[in-house]
């Protein structure tokens, strides 16, 4: 119903955030609340009906493209292609309002919202005139308690919107059941498909959090409105109407509670979330340092192979030195050496070889303390040279000009003085 008392609230309704107002004017009480929600929508809605009903809100797929891509649950795509979108997720607003006289008695209520129909908010409307009824006398609380049992029912209505959200992202992310029957890949290609989507499930659980949560403190704020504004308007109530009362409150927290109840599980699903994510980013890593660890082993093993490569050939170096002097057709020396000359020459240029070998760190160590020792740094002694020359051109230059300056004012240098005090005394003088 429409009307234009109630402009002020659709006006609010267009905007992005919760929101609960109560105005008392001097002819005028006006009571409104905007829920701001998520709601998802098959693609299968005909176009006519989105632009009918279409209000410029941020909207998109659910899941996004490159989250489709890598498949629902725990069994990834096999096409890589672009897949079709099957839901739209959308921002939606909730609308309530009541206005009326101040004292109660000529109000009208609207109600704005994608969360009901007329067929769903048929059985609360049939309890209002009993409501009303009861309370004919206290007209200010029967408005009071019609706003809580509508409210009420947005928020049962809101609470099953948010549990299909919940649901959908189970099976989108690969949670729930599916954990418990299909188990989860630990392969490096899996965790970290896996991984992708926990982080996008993650992100798209705190934005759902937020708002809902930001939903939840406005209702609240209305509930706590409504029932100040009964006590005070209310006075010496009848066992009936107190009865009354008390039920009206009870059905409304028993809703109130559905929501409270899903913004635990997904505060839940999110420690859940976190949790997994830290696990297969443990299981990645852990993937990771195996692999180093494999190339790490690989290295050192062919370093061994390598040096043993190199002993080898450190062994036949002797062979070929001994053979290239037996070679040689003018060495005379050699005519009498016989198998067994031949066999010490090879064992001495043999334990030669290795002793050079493996002490040929320490030779070069050696060699280089001696330097520095015997010669100093390379290129310290010509600094040297240059700083002393550089020194004693800045003292003759000194010299100078005082024995120029010394000509000039009767003064001259003495060389050295036997007490240091006579010295002073003569300069004095000549001063």
């Amino acid at each position: 119903m429409f009307h234009p008392d109630g402009l002020d609230a659709f006006d609010s309704y267009f905007g992005a955030i919760s929101r609960f107002t109560e105005s008392r004017e001097a002819t005028m009480w006006t009571t409104s609340i905007t829920i701001s929600h998520w709601s998802i929508r098959p693609v299968s809605i005909s176009q006519a009906h989105v632009q009918m009903f279409k209000e410029n809100r941020n909207n998109g797929d659910f899941p996004p493209v490159s989250i489709a891509r890598l498949g629902f649950g725990t069994a990834p795509r096999k096409n890589l292609g672009s897949p079709e979108p099957s839901d739209i997720v959308e921002e939606r607003c909730s609308s309530l309002v009541i206005t009326g006289d101040p004292a109660g008695h000529l109000w009208i209520c609207s109600i704005w919202s994608s969360l009901t129909d007329a067929e769903s908010i048929t059985p609360p409307i049939h309890v209002l005139p009993s409501i009303l009824q009861r309370f004919i006398h206290q007209q200010a609380c029967g408005r009071c308690l019609v706003f809580l049992i509508l409210l009420g029912h947005l928020c049962e209505k809101l609470a099953g919107e948010y549990e299909m959200i919940l649901s959908r992202l189970d099976i989108i992310v690969g949670l729930g059941e599916k954990v418990l029957l299909e188990g989860l890949e630990w392969g490096t290609s899996e965790a970290v498909n896996r991984l992708k989507k926990m982080l996008w499930g993650l992100e798209a659980l705190r934005v759902f959090n937020d708002r809902l949560s930001a939903s939840l403190s406005q209702i609240q704020k209305a509930q706590e409105a409504m029932e100040r504004t009964v006590k005070q308007k209310a006075g010496q109530q009848h066992v009936d109407v107190l009865q009354e009362y008390n039920n009206v409150i009870e059905e409304f927290e028993k809703r109130y509670g559905m929501l409270s109840d899903v913004q635990i599980r997904t505060q839940l699903k999110i420690s859940q979330v976190t949790g997994l994510r830290d696990g297969i980013s443990t299981v990645t890593n852990v993937e990771d340092s195996q692999t180093a660890l494999r190339d790490s082993k690989t290295t050192i093993k062919q370093g061994n192979n390598i040096r043993i490569l190199t002993y080898i050939t450190i062994a036949y170096l002797p062979l070929g030195f001994i053979t290239g002097l037996f070679s040689i057709e003018h060495a005379t020396f050699m005519n009498k050496v016989g198998n067994n000359g031949f066999a010490i020459l090879t064992v001495v240029f043999f334990l030669g070889t290795y002793a050079l070998a493996l002490s040929l760190e320490n030779i070069i160590d050696q060699f280089e303390r001696f330097r520095r020792e015997k010669w100093g740094r390379p290129g310290k002694s010509d600094k040297t040279d240059r700083s002393s020359d550089v020194r004693n051109g800045d003292e003759a230059a000194s010299k100078l000009s005082f024995n120029v300056m010394g000509s000039c004012f009767g003064l001259r240098r003495r060389r050295e003085f036997a007490d240091g005090s006579e010295g002073e005394e003569k300069i004095s003088e000549v001063a």
